[in-house]
């Protein structure tokens, strides 16, 4: 058995620096997942598909993502979560490594695919690691560090895919991508803390308690719909903004990061305000303001368009770590995982397939202002739903 030489959890100020550690792997996970999107013009010129076609590849990524997450918990309930999420971006990054092979559509189907099973790893290993590192009272803070892995990567990414198409196509981008998941996975593995015991496996019992309870629903809408507008919209943004908007590829990635500069920002005062304030009423600001940007994103206008697209990417960020605070009140640290393998594969297939490929149907044949108008009139919807996150303690509490 392994026996770690350091003990957990740590006080933050010990904690935050393997909790960037933790980041990064997101980091790494989320760029390989996000890359496409500032891609998807060059992928079409280059295979010769319209719009529902080059999304569809986000969709059968989706398809792979959510399969690895629901078979997540049974693995980190009998291998570390820190080993889980390490030869994660090992597969992950050998995954990447072989795009260059991709000659067709449907090759690249079939990498894709297979991309998402390894990815789709990372998520509940992830969280565990992170729920191991710190003590509740900076659970929120330890979630704003990890959710910046994202946010940065909505900046960084569209900059550094239109940089490497002067070199190389959007194979190359990806196989650059992968060595860079399979470096930092192997050190992960070698210098990584945090995460050194299984979870708690799923079981029939214990999912069935999980399930019982409203809370856990209202956890998978939120992540469904909060995921949507993290990813999903992303996902599109390019296409929106060069086939709607009239700008050229490189001036729509230039737009694509700057829309979302202030959102390390946000997500940081999101995770002080989860720890600081009730998470609930945090929400349910979010959604409200969520819904307001998609809805302004929804007017075929260049104004309120980018004002929508900055509203929606602050809304979101602020909301991930209230909502995860909202979760550990909910829900013990050794039944997350079991949570997280339940209800992250529905979530991560609607926003990382369905609601990207939904929204490139709509951009096909109608225009994807429809599509930004029907996730803001769910997200609106949803925030009725809060009242049914009520801590643990209110309730008869699962079995630890």
């Amino acid at each position: 058995m392994h026996t770690p030489t350091y003990t957990l959890p740590m006080p933050f100020r010990d904690a935050w620096k393997w909790a960037a550690f933790v980041a990064l792997l997101f980091f790494l996970n989320y760029a390989a997942r996000s890359t496409l999107s500032p891609l998807l013009v060059s992928l079409e010129r280059d295979l010769g598909v319209g719009h529902a076609q080059s999304t569809s590849l986000l969709l059968l990524q989706g398809l792979g993502f959510a399969a690895a997450q629901a078979a997540s918990g049974f693995l980190t309930g009998i291998v570390r979560p820190a080993r889980v999420a390490s030869l994660c971006l090992v597969a992950s990054g050998a995954c990447l490594m072989c795009m260059p092979l991709a000659n067709t559509l449907n090759e690249a189907r079939g990498l894709f695919l297979a991309f998402g099973l390894t990815a789709g790893l990372y998520f509940p290993a992830g969280m565990a690691i992170l729920g191991s590192l710190v003590k509740p009272a900076d659970w929120g803070k330890a979630v704003g560090i990890h959710e910046l892995a994202p946010n940065l990567n909505f900046i960084i990414v569209p900059l550094v895919a239109q940089a490497a198409l002067l070199f190389t196509d959007w194979r190359g981008v990806f196989a650059l991508v992968g060595a860079s998941m399979l470096l930092t996975g192997l050190a992960f593995l070698r210098w990584g803390r945090g995460g050194e015991h299984p979870a708690a496996p799923p079981s029939f019992k214990g999912s069935a308690a999980i399930l019982r309870r409203p809370a856990a629903w209202v956890i998978a809408l939120l992540l469904a719909i909060t995921m949507s507008g993290e990813f999903a919209v992303f996902s599109v943004l390019q296409l929106y903004l060069v086939n709607e908007g009239g700008f050229s590829p490189e001036h729509a990635n230039f737009i694509l990061s700057l829309s979302r500069l202030g959102t390390p920002l946000a997500v940081i005062g999101g995770g002080w305000a989860a720890d600081a304030l009730r998470p609930v009423p945090v929400l349910r600001l979010c959604l409200l303001a969520h819904a307001l940007g998609l809805g302004l994103m929804a007017i075929r206008h260049e104004t309120p368009a980018l004002i929508g697209a900055c509203i929606q990417a602050l809304s979101i960020a602020f909301a991930f770590p209230s909502l995860f605070k909202a979760i550990s009140g909910c829900f013990p640290l050794r039944r997350q995982p079991v949570l997280f393998s339940l209800t992250m594969p529905p979530a991560a297939l609607a926003s990382a397939g369905g609601m990207p490929w939904f929204f490139g149907l709509c951009g096909e044949y109608a225009g994807f202002g429809i599509g930004f108008a029907a996730l803001g009139v769910v997200s609106g919807l949803a925030a009725l739903t809060l009242p049914l996150l009520r801590p643990r303690a209110a309730h008869t509490p699962l079995h630890p």
